[in-house]
C-alpha cells in the first residue's frame, strides 16, 4: 500500500508556535544519536539503534545537521522533525522523520518541530514543502491538515483512504482540499 502524500504551497505566512518554557529547539550534534534513536523508536520510525540512525541521516544525499531540528526537555531529547530534499524532486522541500515522546505529546511541540522545517524549506527558497504519511498516524494527520498541509491524490486507492481519514477526523470536507497528480 503507497504512502499517503500531503503538500503546503503557502510557506510565506507562517505561524508562531508556543511551547513550554522548559523546551527548547535547536539543531542537530554530533552525539544526538542515541536520543534520536528513542525518539524514533517511540514514534514508530524505524530506528531505534545509533547505527540505524547514522544510516537514516547521515547517509541521506542531503543531510546537514541545520535540517535536522530537535525538541529539548532538560538536555534529553522529547522530539525531532527534518526539512529534507529529494535528489529526485529538488526544487520540493519535504517534512521528514517527526516524532515525539509520548509524554511530551499534545504540548505543541510537533507543530513547532514542523513548523522550523516550514521554515528551512522556504528560507532555501522552495516555494513547496510535501511529506509522506500514513492512514494510521492520524493525530499526526491532523496536526498537518491544521497547519495548512493539503491531501495529494496519487494512487487511485487514495480518494477513499483520505475519506475515512476525514470521517475519522470529523473533517468530512477533506476531499475538498485534496490535489490530484500534482507530483
Amino acid at each position: 500500500m503507497s504512502q499517503l502524500c500531503m503538500e503546503i504551497d503557502r510557506l510565506d505566512s507562517l505561524p508562531e508556535i508556543a511551547v513550554d518554557s522548559e523546551y527548547t529547539i535547536r539543531t542537530f550534534e554530533s552525539g544526538d544519536e542515541p536520543g534520536l534513536g528513542r525518539v524514533y523508536f517511540a514514534s514508530a520510525l524505524n530506528a531505534e539503534s545509533v547505527e540505524q540512525v547514522r544510516s537514516r541521516l547521515h547517509a541521506h544525499p542531503c543531510f546537514e545537521p541545520g535540517r535536522v531540528f530537535i525538541a529539548i526537555e532538560n538536555d534529553c531529547i522529547v522530539g525531532t522533525a527534518s526539512a529534507w530534499r529529494s535528489v529526485h524532486d529538488p526544487d520540493v522541500g519535504y517534512l521528514h522523520m517527526l516524532g515525539v515522546l509520548p509524554d511530551h505529546r499534545g504540548k505543541n511541540l510537533g507543530a513547532a518541530l514542523t513548523v522550523e522545517t516550514l521554515r528551512y524549506t522556504r528560507n532555501e527558497g522552495l516555494p513547496v514543502q510535501r511529506l509522506l504519511t500514513d492512514d494510521w498516524r492520524r493525530p499526526a494527520i491532523r496536526l498537518y491538515l491544521a497547519l495548512g498541509y493539503d491531501p495529494i491524490i496519487t494512487d487511485t486507492a487514495h480518494e477513499d483512504r483520505w475519506q475515512k481519514i476525514g470521517l475519522y477526523l470529523q473533517q468530512p470536507d477533506i476531499l475538498a482540499r485534496a490535489r490530484t497528480n500534482r507530483l
